[in-house]
């Protein structure tokens, strides 16, 4: 792969910053991994499997007698739709009055391709973000939002024990699965903490303080995420002193079945689909251009999601090609939670 966009040193992937974006983690903000797995695929564009209710149903018999064939039942079925794996890169300048200027202890490059990835990340995080609370990819027995008295933070007359009872039963209801990921945003925990249906549960045990671990049990779930990170909305002016910001993750609430590891044909909430350079899902790309006297770093990621356990059965309106396995519960908090 050779590319110079100013007529300098070509362009070649750099293997061991490649292995340093492929290593990054900024733990505790980007829960991605936790919700949605990634499938490598060697095609930009293809079809995808996807998995209905009948997945799950018994498939007769499967006694084969003496002499005779085993009861064959139907493959897996592939999507209407396909995947595309859209470029996403990002790139920086190492300058060489950068570079002669570092102490020794730091590495420029480093810096610039964590700084790229973790730019990459955050663009899928925000991507992920939008596509699993739109409330028009989900079943429409899969979806509530909450409005006056019954949002969280109202404590005299909301039920969060009840929603979230009543979300894991429709998702079994519906796809014979439970969700075994449960994503309860910072500021929604925070009001959790505090709600009187969920601290009058626990004053007959030996746990005094609650926490996020028992606001899990009292709720029923496993697998809860809890992400608190903040976007910026507004750069701000001067050194961005007046820099705004709020949470990525908003106010909803996701219950979904997200299985062990990824696979073609096993069952999911969504995948992305990730189109590999030399088996990475994540490449790191360096040239010289000696003309700004600087050698540049990109880091690119090139993926598409898809909702993978979907209703199938083009006569259900209510569920065809929308999610069965994951139930969103929008605007859990008023405006007056002040998030």
């Amino acid at each position: 792969m050779v590319y110079s966009p100013t007529g300098s040193g070509g362009i070649r992937v750099d293997q061991i910053l490649t292995n340093i974006s492929l290593g990054y983690k900024q733990e505790g903000e980007f829960i991605a991994e936790r919700l949605v797995k990634t499938v490598p695929v060697k095609k930009q564009s293809d079809k995808y499997y996807v998995f209905g209710r009948e997945a799950w149903i018994p498939s007769g018999t499967d006694y084969r007698a003496p002499g005779t064939v085993a009861n064959e039942i139907p493959g897996i079925q592939v999507s209407t739709d396909s995947y595309y794996a859209q470029e996403h890169s990002l790139q920086t300048p190492v300058t060489d009055e950068e570079r002669e200027n570092t102490d020794s202890a730091f590495s420029p490059d480093k810096d610039a391709t964590e700084l790229l990835t973790s730019k990459i990340l955050l663009g899928r995080e925000i991507a992920i973000k939008n596509y699993v609370t739109d409330t028009a990819r989900y079943a429409t027995n899969l979806v509530k939002t909450l409005t006056g008295t019954t949002q969280w933070d109202v404590y005299a007359t909301s039920d969060p024990v009840a929603d979230i009872r009543a979300a894991k039963f429709a998702v079994h209801n519906t796809s014979f699965v439970d969700p075994n990921v449960a994503v309860i945003p910072y500021q929604v925990m925070f009001f959790l903490l505090d709600h009187p249906k969920i601290i009058d549960r626990i004053k007959y045990t030996d746990r005094a303080i609650l926490t996020e671990e028992l606001v899990a049990t009292v709720l029923g779930l496993t697998g809860v995420v809890v992400p608190g990170m903040p976007v910026g909305t507004s750069a701000g002016t001067t050194n961005n002193f007046n820099m705004t910001a709020t949470y990525l993750w908003g106010d909803d609430v996701l219950l979904a079945y997200v299985p062990p590891k990824a696979g073609l044909r096993v069952p999911a909430f969504m995948y992305e689909f990730a189109w590999s350079y030399g088996g990475k899902v994540m490449v790191t790309d360096r040239w010289r251009e000696e003309v700004r006297k600087s050698d540049l770093i990109r880091v690119s990621r090139r993926y598409d999601l898809k909702m993978i356990g979907v209703g199938t059965n083009p006569a259900d309106a209510a569920t065809y090609n929308k999610s069965i396995v994951a139930f969103l519960i929008k605007d859990v908090l008023s405006a007056a939670a002040g998030v």
